[in-house]
């Protein structure tokens, strides 16, 4: 019964609490400003030899026309001491000399005072870095001249062939320089403008070079496959003991061929070997040679190692360049803009001989390439088939077979990669 009481008094104290009718509005209530003296805050603490002194990082990289001002002010560099020993230090000099694009990063106080300056350099070619640090030291400044190792790294990468190979190579991000070791791989197999079609893939391993968490330049192509229709080729890096490194298939065929498939990397024919309706004079007239559409001052190349046996002015033929190969075979170039030869010069394969033009008997610029065999203009088209030159045995050799065995394992990577950028 107690329990039920409890119970029922709790239940109804609930409407026992209301505001009371009776009570004033808050709002008429009167206002009283209320104005007192207090003591201010304790000022923050003044900074101390122990407190980490603020500074800033930025970089820059140097432009052609750069001054030392100049460089300094667009670093935000303020420091006059710093600016006279960089000007007349013999290592500091070295900050703007040579090429621009250095990248120049500075510590600075953000009042503009100098703590470091460090300018970073690559020479991709010799695959080599330096490095000039200029750092405060007991009151003044001390340079030094660094040349740090980069880290090497085995990179994969994968292209679809949408126009043309260099564009899919810019569009993927791959290096030119792995671009144009791609090409001299196969450069005896195939021509990247006309036997490439679209839809190609094309995967690749290749040596990169790291530096503080940068890639800074490619190194060699250690293996490439290209997947054209039905055609599949593939191609490795491979160096035998004393001998210089070359391009060989996965069998260990060499890639090297005694001749390259055309004289332009990148080429579309405009007349092949054979009967045609002559451009310029009209009516049909046989065409010994096959004529390669171009850009005027495109890069022409031998086809293979051989001594120039003509370097001039002929007819219409235009700039006229004839190589004499060991075979005793010969090739002949012409309607070109610029020659880089003289008569009796050795020429190995792929060394540029001169450029495209349109000089002589031309309606625009163009390569005629004519393929002589004992004096007789004969179908271009042949050299192609020609056999590998390598006297190697590179299938045989120590470590060949497992190096192979790596490489084919990379590319089925690469070629996931490729797989996977598709969907």
């Amino acid at each position: 019964m107690l329990a039920a009481l409890g119970s029922l008094m709790l239940g109804t104290g609930v409407v026992a609490f209301g505001v009371s009718p009776n009570l004033p509005d808050a709002a008429q209530w009167p206002v009283r400003q209320v104005v007192e003296t207090v003591d201010a805050p304790l000022a923050e603490p003044a900074l101390t030899a122990s407190t980490p002194e603020f500074l800033i990082h930025q970089s820059q990289l140097t432009r052609r026309d750069d001054s030392l001002q100049a460089l300094l002010k667009r670093l935000g560099v303020d420091d006059r001491e710093a600016q006279s020993f960089l000007a007349r230090d013999v290592t500091s000099r070295l900050l703007l000399t040579g090429a621009s694009g250095k990248l120049a990063s500075v510590t600075r106080t953000p009042e503009g005072q100098l703590k470091t300056l460090s300018v970073r350099w690559v020479d991709a070619n010799n695959q080599r870095v330096s490095r000039l640090v200029v750092e405060q030291q007991d009151g003044g400044f001390n340079a030094r001249l660094e040349q740090p190792t980069p880290r090497r790294l085995v990179q994969f990468g994968s292209l679809t062939i949408r126009s043309s190979f260099y564009a899919a190579t810019d569009q993927a991000d791959i290096p030119d320089a792995i671009a144009a070791q791609t090409v001299e791989a196969f450069s005896g197999d195939l021509d990247f403008q006309r036997d490439l079609r679209r839809g190609a893939r094309v995967g690749l391993v290749y040596e990169a070079f790291e530096l503080d968490g940068e890639i800074l330049f490619a190194g060699q192509l250690l293996g490439a496959e290209i997947q054209s229709g039905q055609e599949t080729h593939q191609a490795m890096w491979f160096r035998a003991p004393g001998k210089a490194g070359e391009f060989v298939s996965l069998d260990g065929e060499s890639q090297r061929r005694a001749y390259l498939a055309s004289p332009l990397a990148f080429s579309r024919v405009t007349s092949s070997y054979g009967p045609r309706i002559h451009p310029v004079f009209g009516g049909q007239k046989a065409h010994k040679g096959t004529d390669y559409g171009a850009p005027a001052g495109t890069p022409i190349r031998t086809v293979a190692d051989g001594v120039v046996s003509f370097a001039g002015r002929q007819g219409g033929y235009g700039n006229y360049v004839v190589i004499q190969h060991p075979d005793k075979a010969a090739t002949a170039y012409a309607h070109m803009e610029r020659i880089t030869v003289r008569l009796g010069q050795r020429v190995q394969q792929g060394q540029t001989i001169g450029t495209v033009g349109s000089t002589g008997t031309a309606t625009g610029p163009n390569l005629h390439f004519e393929y002589l065999v004992k004096g007789v203009q004969t179908n271009p088209s042949r050299i192609a088939s020609d056999p590998s030159v390598s006297t190697v045995a590179v299938a045989q050799l120590p470590g060949f077979k497992q190096e192979s065995k790596a490489m084919r394992e990379q590319l089925a990577m690469a070629a996931s990669v490729a797989l996977a950028h598709a969907q």
